[in-house]
């Protein structure tokens, strides 16, 4: 039973207005016509601190058998699109995850599916998805700037955006320059390892995520190929006020002649071309957190361990990379090379 008020018919928005003004309506249930009265459902709690007669004399107070509203919830973007494309989705040809990099979408849809298709679902995520504009992949990342083809969907036509994680912010341009959203909480677990005694290596820095993250270290050496990595990398050391610690550099790395005691080798499809560099590069008894792509931790251990001697301090899987592959990430302590 719910506690309402009994009113004709013709005083009913007349009094539910003034309920609502005085936070008396109760929203939880619906309101019931029987005959010539309303019956409008009040919030008991608030009750105890109005009386309603100085309100209006003439409302009368029941109880009234009346069901909860039935609450509709917004279905999420997985939910819709599983319902109308489960066939495509189980031939693997739409995949349920996105990755959302500042205020855009990137979307996986195979080439398979027909344009008119490809739009729809864009604008199915546009919708659901807060952003500003959605794409989807056309290529798999390639090249030596390990770039991938995009295709616009829906929203804004623009690659250029701000993504923040970890208290920081970082200019991206998903067009010219690899980033992965998904990596943020490793380097969230690498920033902490960072001691301020420490100088940092980051290999292949791209628009400095991974060195924004160590900026707790008294130096860090950003080094990236891409010339559009580095202009953002840039941007995003003075947006982040670190000019006075990260020095970016731009060029191959096997040409960059620097050392530190913690390297990160964030390349995981061509990191094992790099482990001498990588050596070269670590001081002795310095940390290497190398990334790679394996069904097991076994041929990257072995690979150090025919090139140096080096303890293991730490290792996981850090996400899926195909079905049987994951990328993985090692710290490796070199203790002599």
């Amino acid at each position: 039973m719910v506690l309402c008020t009994k009113v004709y018919t013709k005083e009913g928005e007349k009094i539910r207005r003034l309920l609502l003004e005085n936070k008396l309506l109760n929203k939880n249930y619906g309101i019931v016509k029987e005959g010539d009265f309303l019956y409008i459902p009040l919030n008991e709690e608030n009750l105890k601190n109005v009386n309603l007669k100085d309100l209006n004399p003439n409302i009368e107070i029941v109880e009234k058998d009346i069901k909860p509203k039935e609450i509709k919830r917004k279905l999420s973007f997985r939910e819709v699109i599983s319902k109308r494309f489960r066939k495509e989705i189980d031939e693997g040809l739409i995949a349920l995850s996105y990755d959302v990099i500042g205020d855009l979408v990137i979307l996986q849809i195979s080439d398979e599916i027909d344009e008119k298709t490809r739009k729809e679902i864009g604008e199915i995520a546009y919708k659901l998805i807060p952003c500003k504009g959605v794409f989807r992949r056309k290529s798999e990342v390639k090249g030596e700037f390990r770039v991938r083809e995009l295709e616009h969907l829906a929203g804004e036509n623009r690659t250029l955006t701000m993504h923040k994680e970890n208290g920081y912010r970082l200019w991206v341009d998903i067009a010219k320059v690899y980033f992965s959203p998904r990596l943020g909480g490793e380097r969230l677990r690498i920033g902490k390892k960072v001691g301020i005694d420490d100088v940092v290596v980051d290999m292949f820095a791209g628009v400095g995520p991974f060195s924004i993250a160590c900026r707790n270290a008294r130096k860090i050496y950003s080094i990236d190929i891409n010339p559009h990595a580095i202009e953002l990398l840039k941007k995003n050391i003075k947006l982040n006020k670190l000019e006075h610690k990260i020095i970016p550099i731009l060029g191959d790395v096997r040409e960059v002649d620097v050392k530190g005691n913690r390297v990160i080798m964030n390349l995981p499809k061509y990191a094992h071309e790099f482990v001498d560099k990588a050596l070269d590069i670590v001081e002795k008894g310095g940390v290497i957190h190398y990334y790679t792509i394996g069904e097991d931790f076994e041929d990257a251990i072995k690979l150090f361990e025919s090139k140096c001697k080096c303890e293991v301090l730490e290792k996981k899987i850090v996400k899926s990379y195909s079905p049987k592959e994951n990328v993985l990430v090692i710290d490796f302590k070199i203790i002599e090379k």
